[in-house]
């Protein structure tokens, strides 16, 4: 997640203007949008006090890296467009029968897009 996504998501849940969230920061609105936009690469310490002035405190965590998401990344960008939809649509159904079993509701024969 970039920066000015984390100060986005900290606003908009703390249900804030830019221009609200620069005035508690002190800082303009529109330096808050060019962070927001990715315009600016703003820093740890300014996004930390943005996040803090929405009312949340940021953490950061370590976790392995799974580059097993690479690989099904290069896998899935060698894929025509129709096996791409093909895929998402039989991925929809295996969602779909998993949710109906998962509520105990018998299988039945709809009509796609049901």
């Amino acid at each position: 997640m970039r920066s000015g996504d984390l100060v986005y998501l900290a606003r908009t849940r703390a249900g804030l203007t830019q221009a609200q969230l620069g005035g508690r920061a002190g800082i303009a609105q529109n330096a808050v949008s060019r962070i927001e936009r990715g315009e600016v690469d703003a820093g740890y310490g300014t996004v930390t006090a943005l996040v803090r002035s929405c009312g949340f405190e940021p953490t950061t965590t370590l976790v392995v890296r799974d580059p097993s998401y690479a690989r099904d990344v290069r896998r899935r960008r060698a894929l025509t467009p129709f096996e791409r939809l093909e895929l998402g649509v039989n991925l929809a159904h295996v969602a779909q029968s998993t949710r109906r079993a998962a509520l105990g509701v018998a299988e039945v024969n709809e009509p796609p897009g049901v």
